[in-house]
């Protein structure tokens, strides 16, 4: 696929170039991973979205609860980031989460998150998601639910518009998102599972609450949130159901251990599968709705638990150890059998990490390695195992150069302003 083009030109008076340069060169000696290239869109199809807006929870997050809420589960603390990025990078995850492979796919900068201080660039999107995000009004972990993401998105549409239209001297201008951004880029949802998690875990609710309360008011949260970004010209959507967390290790370590709770053959608790099945059956009827009221739009829903349970079921046919498929890869001993100690999280003293991460499903007790991500973005990008597919892959001609295992951060991103895919 082609590489980057020029810099983009300041439509500035004569008498401001100067401040305008000394300005640029101060920002970029500050931050010099920001890009100042960009790819074309010369043979894409104008199907193609032009940009990512991301809303979720942690498994999703690229720095977003971080810069805004202190964690006891901490991705600034290595091993966490260590296999792309080289350290800890605000992801919870060895590297790479699913938006940053959508990105990577379109040769598109790594989508920022919008909550952060300091550089930014949002010419491709922004990234609202936030740990313990849920679609309900949980406020149990943070305040970042799904409405607060959406609200938020709206606000930074409404300021970027007003800002390009006011001051077109200032160099951070050309960081923000591009015209075609929001109609044209393509708005992705993440959330679900700590609806459900929460619900058993932390508030003791029971499953009838879970299902009569909790999922419900998902659902009108979830057709509240459509309804305001169709508002704002959102075109095209891809939303991702819950996976099976009964299959987490946090799941079977933690509930596995009381007497008489069930589990099915793969050792996966049953009531936690049950629940996410129930959430996810809910939020298919939501988007059967949301298609007759918005007619014209893409309305499309990734099977992550049916995805999810294929790799457990068939872990070889895609690189993971099948011995490995339950176990964290970083972790402790002490409670239970998988590496996996909530008194001990990773990258605190007295854990572990393994030493073939790309092996694991599970990276710490909670979250899933990269690899296992990038297993998922290829399926999503290619329509597979997807209600009311899309192909991007396909449609886009991509082409997943810099996707591969062997790829680096510094191989994407050099230290430079410029952003390269060989």
């Amino acid at each position: 696929m082609s590489t980057s083009s020029g810099p983009r030109s300041l439509e500035c008076p004569s008498g401001h170039k100067l401040a305008v340069v000394l300005f640029m060169i101060a920002a970029l000696n500050a931050a010099p991973a920001l890009s100042l290239f960009f790819p074309p869109f010369n043979n894409r199809n104008p199907a193609c979205p032009t940009a990512f807006w991301n809303f979720g929870d942690s498994l999703t997050d690229t720095g977003g609860v971080l810069n805004v809420f202190a964690l006891s589960l901490d991705p600034e603390r290595s091993p966490y980031g260590d296999s792309f990025f080289g350290r800890p990078a605000k992801r919870f995850s060895n590297g790479r989460v699913v938006p940053d492979f959508f990105s990577l796919a379109f040769e598109y900068p790594l989508l920022q998150p919008y909550l952060q201080a300091g550089a930014f660039d949002y010419n491709y999107g922004a990234n609202f998601a936030s740990a313990g995000t849920t679609a309900s009004n949980d406020t149990s972990r943070n305040s970042i639910f799904l409405k607060f993401q959406v609200t938020e998105y709206v606000r930074l549409k409404q300021s970027a518009i007003s800002q390009k239209s006011q001051f077109t001297c200032l160099p951070f201008r050309q960081f923000l998102p591009l015209d075609d951004s929001y109609d044209e880029g393509l708005y992705t949802f993440e959330i679900g599972g700590n609806d459900i998690l929460n619900a058993i875990l932390l508030k003791n609710q029971t499953a009838a609450q879970v299902i009569t309360q909790v999922i419900p008011e998902a659902m009108i949260n979830i057709l509240d949130s459509i309804k305001i970004l169709t508002s704002n010209g959102a075109k095209k959507f891809l939303f991702f159901n819950a996976p099976n967390a009964g299959c987490s290790t946090i799941a079977i370590t933690v509930l596995g251990s009381i007497p008489g709770i069930q589990k099915d053959a793969m050792g996966c608790i049953v009531l936690i599968n049950q629940l996410d099945q129930a959430y996810n059956s809910a939020l298919n009827d939501t988007i059967a709705s949301a298609r007759l009221l918005y007619p014209g739009r893409t309305f499309s829903i990734f099977n992550y638990y049916a995805a999810n349970l294929e790799i457990l079921t068939n872990p070889s046919l895609y690189g993971f150890n099948p011995a490995l498929t339950m176990r964290a890869c970083c972790g402790a001993p002490g409670f239970g059998t998988l590496n996996y100690n909530p008194a001990v999280n990773c990258g605190n003293a007295g854990s572990n990490k393994c030493a073939n991460p790309d092996e694991y499903v599970n990276w710490d007790g909670v979250h899933f390695t990269e690899a296992f991500y990038r297993q998922i973005a290829l399926w999503a990008l290619a329509g597979k195992f997807t209600d009311n597919p899309v192909n991007y892959t396909s449609l886009c001609n991509l082409e997943f150069q810099n996707f591969a295992r062997s790829a680096t951060y510094n191989s994407v991103y050099p230290l430079s302003c410029r952003v390269t895919f060989a």
